[in-house]
């Protein structure tokens, strides 16, 4: 008979194989998913976490032990991250079940491959019963370290006043009152209140949010800040004013790397509903904000209020977009596309506009000769459509 410790030697050898890891990670990580609504953002901690775990079982294979003596790295990131976000513990303990399922279907699969003259029920069941001592004592560590994140989060508070501004944001009965208490005193009825949200574009810059929140913050005369830690790489803020920024400009970003962290900013509105509307104004301001071809650090809703419209259906805002450009369209037009719209937004002369983008004012007209070509029509026809359709194309098809 082909010896068990010999055939666990070659699986080792063949599972620790970079495609067959991979296989095993995509596949048990998809499994995850499909059972557990998990955020965007957890996933890659996720992978990272059923990656170690793999390779770190397949490691103690041959070993006599009673399963995993530490929890990998990644699988405590995992747990720290499922209570940042305010997921419950059947969450995590939901990951690990369907973790658990899917190693119990590949064991199948496997052993039921492996050479004939092996024992295939006692190798079944000795694969299985180091697999479970490994997941349970996976399990309880992972719950430990999710335990002592929470209790760190209701100690500062994070969670009820997270809480509470949820029930606020979802159109519960809260008084103004009971909401300016638990925000630390800041003030809301009869205030005008701006909301941001702020955003780390990966994870080693989640740190830098709050401190880069609260220089925003002190940009604007006489701001007083709140700020509310929903989780994961967001920060949300609320600036009560006596008078709201008239313009872009007025927030300071500067020193914000866009590749870092983002910032989208609601429309001023007073009182609760202010707090609930400018909250809501700087989440469909943040669809642009994030789009995959802006590469700016501050986006104000009123600058993208006609855009954030079309965010809601992709599929009809890119017809729209695209019928609208016509030929303007083809990928390579980019400076083309860019001179339009700069002639459709100023008031600018020939001569100032090729001195602001710095050609020759024929460049100028020869660009806009050759935009008409492929439009069919003057620029300045429908040209509300088509500034919206060039800003939606820049943001989302180009």
């Amino acid at each position: 008979m082909t010896e068990i410790a010999e055939w666990l030697e070659m699986f080792v050898a063949d599972q620790q194989n970079p495609t067959a890891l991979d296989d095993w990670v995509s596949t048990t990580v998809d499994a995850i998913t499909a059972d557990v609504d998990l955020p965007a953002d957890i996933r890659p901690v996720l992978v990272s976490a059923v990656e170690e775990h793999w390779l770190a079982f397949l490691g103690g294979v041959a070993v006599d032990a009673d399963g995993a003596t530490e929890l990998v790295p990644a699988a405590g990131d995992l747990s720290i991250q499922i209570a940042r976000h305010h997921l419950g513990l059947p969450v995590l303990l939901k990951v690990y079940q369907s973790a658990q399922e899917a190693s119990w279907d590949f064991a199948v699969d496997v052993v039921g491959h492996a050479p004939q003259d092996l024992d295939h029920e006692s190798l079944l069941v000795w694969f299985w019963t180091k697999a479970n001592r490994w997941f349970a004592t996976s399990v309880e560590l992972s719950v430990a370290l999710y335990q002592d994140e929470v209790e760190r989060i209701r100690r500062r508070g994070d969670a009820r006043r997270y809480e509470l501004v949820a029930d606020v944001l979802d159109g519960k009965s809260v008084g103004s009152t009971e909401l300016s208490a638990e925000l630390g005193g800041h003030p809301i009825a009869g205030v005008t209140q701006v909301a941001v949200i702020a955003h780390a574009m990966d994870a080693d810059s989640i740190e830098r949010l709050e401190p880069s929140l609260v220089r925003l913050a002190s940009s604007i005369p006489g701001a007083r800040l709140a700020v509310v830690r929903p989780g994961g790489r967001e920060l949300w803020g609320w600036l009560a004013l006596n008078a709201a920024p008239s313009t872009a400009a007025q927030w300071d970003s500067r020193g914000v790397d866009p590749a870092q962290i983002r910032f989208a900013i609601g429309e001023a509105a007073e009182g609760i509903e202010g707090f609930v509307r400018s909250h809501r104004d700087a989440r469909a301001a943040q669809r642009v904000a994030l789009s995959p071809r802006r590469h700016i650090a501050l986006t104000v809703y009123e600058d993208v209020a006609a855009l954030t419209l079309l965010t809601g259906d992709p599929d009809a805002a890119g017809r729209f977009a695209r019928a609208v450009l016509r030929g303007l369209a083809a990928p390579e037009l980019d400076e083309l596309r860019g001179t339009v719209r700069y002639v459709l937004t100023t008031a600018d002369s020939a001569d100032q506009v090729a001195t602001s983008l710095g050609i020759h004012k024929n460049t100028v007209r020869y660009r806009i000769q050759q935009a008409e070509r492929l439009l069919g029509h003057p620029i300045r026809e429908r040209a509300g459509d088509l500034v919206l359709a060039l800003d939606y194309f820049d943001a989302f098809l180009g």
